[in-house]
């Protein structure tokens, strides 16, 4: 149990240190395209993989079939739209820490889609949550800027509940095919999704514009995000319930704003303090356990 919480934990913490590095890499190349090159170089990695591991799997039920679409379409297609978009008009800092919130929504969607009951405990929790957004937010100067920023944390959170709703679904496919089969069929269908717009973008697109570095950077998030965390999570998700892995996403905030800071050389301001304080007391109230009181009459 140990190695799935350690695979868990990795999975989310590339995710995190991937906002920073995605909010660089679409400085310069588009979002569709960045993201349709980035699958493009993944099946390139995983498909060779498949077979010399003899995990080459042709047919998939039209069960698995839907639930891997719905898994690339919100966990994929529009966590990486929302993301990417999100953090050009916010900061990877906020962006972070907003994406704490993922356990908090995780809990709500198993509440109404799969009938899991809510305790206090996760009410608090995601009242702070909500808090901690509102105050990362709602604070700080007026002005064309401010609601600039607004958008895009708005945008980071619609891709917080893509990315809950992609947990939600990982469960339902968990230990029927191998972490492998599953990575590369959600690279697949991810890859035909952001085609058409790729394809659009791509006709407008200087290429020589391009610094060689950022071409490095988007090799190495095709590694991580598309390959390294997607195994890592269907690796780890086998062995733990989907709720409790949801608590792992708090891996995500602390990451992404290590690497904002030292990467991006943003500010750590004293707003971004109080907002990370709310939501990851929001993630430690949450992963408590209810206190039972036992009657002493017969003991």
């Amino acid at each position: 149990m140990l190695l799935a919480y350690i695979q868990l934990a990795l999975a989310m913490a590339l995710v995190g240190s991937n906002i920073s590095i995605g909010k660089e890499i679409v400085s310069h190349v588009p979002v569709f395209l960045f993201s349709e090159l980035r699958f493009l170089l993944a099946i390139i990695i995983l498909l060779p993989l498949l077979a010399m591991r003899g995990e080459w799997k042709t047919s998939w039920s039209r069960e698995e079939g839907k639930v891997l679409f719905w898994q690339s379409f919100f966990g994929v297609f529009l966590f990486s739209v929302c993301m990417l978009y999100g953090v050009q008009w916010t900061t990877a800092t906020a962006a972070g820490i907003i994406t704490s919130t993922v356990p908090a929504c995780i809990a709500l969607f198993s509440f109404w889609l799969l009938k899991e009951k809510l305790n206090t405990n996760r009410l608090v929790a995601i009242g702070l949550s909500v808090g901690g957004i509102g105050f990362i937010t709602f604070t700080g100067g007026g002005g064309e800027q401010n609601w600039i920023s607004m958008l895009g944390n708005l945008f980071v959170f619609f891709a917080v509940v893509s990315e809950a709703l992609f947990t939600i679904f990982a469960k339902r496919l968990a230990g029927k095919n191998t972490p492998f089969q599953m990575t590369a069929a959600i690279n697949v269908i991810s890859f035909v999704l952001f085609l058409p717009f790729a394809i659009w973008e791509s006709l407008r697109f200087d290429w020589s514009a391009v610094p060689a570095n950022v071409w490095w950077l988007l090799v190495y998030y095709a590694f991580t995000a598309s390959v390294l965390s997607f195994f890592l999570w269907y690796k780890g998700v086998e062995k733990v319930e989907a709720s409790k892995a949801g608590l792992f996403t708090g891996m995500m905030p602390i990451s992404a704003a290590l690497v904002a800071v030292f990467f991006l050389n943003e500010a750590f301001t004293w707003m971004h303090g109080v907002g990370m304080i709310l939501v990851l007391a929001s993630i430690f109230i949450g992963t408590q356990q209810p206190r039972r009181i036992h009657s002493s009459i017969g003991s």
